[in-house]
């Protein structure tokens, strides 16, 4: 039984869903999308967008507001005591 995963594709912007290869069409990074018939599509296709989903990188805000509090508390930390 396959087992299936849902992407959350909506939150996408045009730029993240471009910034992929097309599994589709094979239409380049930053290229439109094209017709069986060779010409360009309005839309991108579906696929090209769950790729582009599965190539987003994780949310990781958490981390990083950590990151912003530990630099400024060692520089609140060294302020206190400069010679060290």
């Amino acid at each position: 039984m396959k087992k299936k995963i849902e992407l959350e594709t909506g939150k996408l912007s045009a730029r993240h869903i471009l910034s992929v290869r097309c599994p589709m069409c094979r239409a380049k990074p930053k290229e439109q999308c094209t017709l069986t018939t060779g010409h360009p599509s309005e839309k991108t296709h579906l696929v090209r967008e769950q790729a582009a989903a599965k190539a987003r990188p994780p949310d990781n805000s958490g981390q990083t507001a950590m990151r912003m509090i530990k630099k400024a508390a060692a520089r609140s930390f060294s302020a206190l005591f400069p010679g060290k």
